[in-house]
């Protein structure tokens, strides 16, 4: 009876340190990213999805630098280390975006001919965010956190914060080869380790932006500072995954000159989704050009 209640009691403690949220101190990025990864599905249902598809409903809200609020319909398809993120809009000044990456160049479409939106610009200038994988999260099929060891990236330890009132695990990382003043955040669920947030941070001195009307194209700003945030929520089941089905873009650039400073957010609420999907067009992987 004693030796059965020691190995009851040991049993019981390794289930307690391997518990979600239960580490004695804050994971290492090792330890986050295992859990992570298993908080979305078991590694050979991971291991087997191809692609990424997904629709939904599209809303826009323009807060400074542009008035109004839209909704539409949203796409987004992954497949292999292609992305494609797509929201239409009935609005003949605001027809929506379109943000792809076909495995070697990143395209973004324009709202009007040769003008791109602020946030388009920003993913168009700052391509890496699409060609790393990070963008689109656990959307996105090339998601680098799936396979660290040939990513290689530089991650700092793991640190608990709070962001709009809640306490996240916070993981500052950098792709490897990755060259530029950007900062990179990724943020996580302490109880389950879902990832829920990503932070892309760029400040810049006399930096010639694209603005959001003609007259601000190619105007020197001074300082810069521009923040895209990626907000994931409404974690359901799909099949043997679990999957955001709310995906917010929150992008506010801000300089000396106030007259072009830019502040929007646009959600997207999945409606379905699905994996594996046969013989995906290959021309959705890059934007269309107005």
């Amino acid at each position: 009876m004693k030796m059965k209640t020691i190995l009851l009691l040991i049993t019981s403690c390794i289930l307690v340190i391997q518990a979600p949220g239960l580490y004695a101190n804050d994971p290492s990025p090792e330890q986050l990213i295992a859990e992570h990864l298993k908080s979305i599905g078991e590694s050979n249902v991971l291991s087997n999805v191809k692609s990424i598809s997904l629709v939904g409903r599209a809303e826009a809200d323009f807060i400074l630098g542009m008035e109004g609020q839209m909704a539409g319909g949203a796409m987004l398809m992954s497949e292999g280390s292609r992305m494609s993120i797509i929201m239409r809009f009935n609005d003949v000044g605001y027809p929506g975006e379109h943000f792809a990456y076909n495995g070697n160049d990143v395209t973004v479409g324009n709202m009007r001919p040769g003008l791109r939106s602020p946030i388009a610009d920003f993913i168009f200038r700052y391509n890496r965010t699409m060609k790393s994988g990070l963008l689109g999260g656990g959307f996105s099929n090339a998601w680098p956190l799936l396979d660290v060891k040939s990513n290689r990236p530089t991650m700092q330890r793991v640190r608990k914060t709070r962001v709009e009132g809640t306490e996240l695990y916070e993981l500052d990382y950098r792709p490897r080869d990755f060259h530029g003043d950007m900062r990179i955040r990724l943020f996580f669920d302490p109880a389950t380790y879902r990832h829920v947030r990503t932070e892309y941070r760029v400040s810049t001195s006399d930096d010639v932006t694209t603005g959001f009307e003609p007259e601000h194209i190619g105007q020197i700003r001074g300082e810069s500072f521009y923040t895209l945030t990626e907000k994931f929520d409404d974690f359901r089941e799909v099949g043997a995954l679990t999957m955001p089905h709310s995906y917010t873009l929150d992008y506010m650039a801000d300089g000396i000159n106030q007259n072009t400073g830019f502040i929007a957010n646009w959600k997207i609420n999945v409606l379905e989704m699905g994996f594996n999907t046969p013989n995906i067009d290959q021309s959705i992987f890059s934007a269309e050009r107005r």
